[in-house]
């Protein structure tokens, strides 16, 4: 990325992974990133107003499906419904998934592990042909943001 801490490295996206998410970037104002999520599960595409809401999303999927494992569970005093254990259908291939693009960018997610009550793994800016290794999801969020500045 131009003038950015994080070196853009080489790493091949797997893309047979049950878990890998299409990330399209439509708008990006005052800093607040709205756009869409694909992921091969689902044939109607999840919409998020914000980077937050994207990362709960994301979440939420991952929980869902089980992979990767969460190696910390969140506290909370509120119940909430668990969605662990529920049963997903493939819904698209994942040649599907990839073409969907975003207005502003299209990234692909694929995280590998859930460790330190985080996310560790791989982002590819598809329109750029550049990709990075993060370590967090703080680091995630600063790689998105950097490559749309």
């Amino acid at each position: 990325m131009r003038g950015n801490e994080y070196m853009e490295q080489k790493h091949p996206i797997a893309w047979h992974v049950p878990n890998l998410i299409n990330i399209c970037i439509d708008s990006v104002e005052d800093g607040e990133m709205t756009g869409k999520i694909y992921h091969c599960y689902s044939e109607e595409a999840i919409a998020f107003s914000n980077i937050i809401r994207m990362i709960e999303t994301v979440e939420e999927f991952f929980d869902c499906l089980q992979f990767p494992q969460a190696a910390t569970q969140t506290r909370s005093f509120h119940r909430k419904e668990s969605v662990q254990g529920q049963k997903l259908e493939k819904k698209l291939e994942q040649e599907q998934i990839l073409q969907m693009r975003g207005q502003k960018g299209t990234f692909l997610l694929n995280v590998k592990y859930r460790q330190n009550s985080s996310w560790q793994g791989f982002l590819q800016w598809v329109e750029e042909d550049a990709s990075w290794q993060f370590a967090s999801v703080l680091e995630f969020i600063k790689i998105l943001n950097n490559a749309l500045d």
